[in-house]
């Protein structure tokens, strides 16, 4: 058993860091192997949305280091995501990662391992989407989560002097294991409001009497009981969430794959028509 963790941050021996040896020390203790792997470290290019990739099959065209990352999360059995908070979300990082990894969310390659998410931030109530990218990365991946905190660590480092977080993230690093071992994807966190992804955004939609989870695209009805909101979700909508193996087959076979043949079909006529915007504004150099 191996347990992979992976720090979104360029800070060396910061909080996310810190955090993360800590859980990997809990998951080593639970018999895992284990490895780190600073993402920063790497070359982590942009998704240029080239979308032919979807279809080929050595995948994306770019030369940088995203295929390493891919053949550690592959070798695991666990993946730990260290990742801090800056501004409202999390690092640019893994923004770049989860764009990439387009190209795998309809292969289901990494289906089925397990993953948990630790994010340190300084500010309270400067954190609204900080489960938003890792519950991304997370569910185009199909992995299946057992823990998901936050910890209100200010200063650079500052994890070291707090006793009660190093013991959560040791606990967090040991319970990934375990959940390994004994094949048990229990949810152990705090639940939110969202049972699928368990974070507490919902989006209102336009006709003002329903609302969803933006990330999972599950619907409900929003009430309000003795002063407290709830959110009632339909049932099969939970079965249909966004990242359910079943809606991204469909997603890919009846939306994405018939519009290849339409991309090629008007090809040369696409490329005249661009003429018109190739050079428009473009500084001489």
């Amino acid at each position: 058993m191996k347990i992979l963790g992976l720090v979104g941050s360029y800070r060396r021996n910061g909080n996310s860091e810190i955090l993360a040896k800590e859980a990997l020390m809990g998951a080593e203790e639970a018999g895992a192997e284990v490895e780190l792997l600073s993402l920063t470290d790497y070359r982590i290019e942009a998704c240029q949305g080239f979308g032919l990739c979807l279809f080929r099959k050595e995948g994306c065209h770019i030369e940088d280091d995203v295929k390493l990352v891919w053949s550690k999360i592959d070798e695991a059995d666990g993946i730990l995501l260290s990742v801090p908070c800056y501004f409202l979300e999390s690092t640019a990082v893994l923004k770049q990662l989860i764009d990439r990894a387009w190209v795998l969310a309809h292969r289901g390659t990494f289906r089925g391992k397990y993953a948990s998410v630790m994010v340190p931030y300084a500010t309270r109530g400067w954190i609204p989407y900080v489960m938003l990218q890792p519950n991304i990365f997370f569910g185009i991946l199909g992995l299946r989560v057992i823990h998901r905190a936050a910890f209100n660590v200010q200063g650079l480092g500052e994890a070291v002097h707090d006793e009660e977080a190093i013991e959560k993230a040791h606990r967090i690093g040991k319970e990934l294991a375990c959940a390994v071992l004994d094949q048990d994807s229990t949810y152990r966190s705090e639940p939110g409001l969202c049972p699928i992804c368990q974070d507490w955004t919902i989006r209102i939609l336009k006709d003002r009497k329903a609302v969803e989870c933006p990330t999972c695209g599950i619907r409900g009805e929003l009430k309000v009981k003795d002063g407290t909101i709830e959110v009632v979700f339909d049932e099969r909508a939970m079965a249909e969430y966004r990242f359910h193996p079943e809606v991204g087959y469909n997603h890919f076979t009846y939306h994405i794959k018939p519009s290849r043949d339409y991309f090629l079909r008007t090809k040369e006529e696409r490329k005249a028509k661009r003429k018109r915007y190739k050079d428009y504004l473009r500084e001489e150099g």
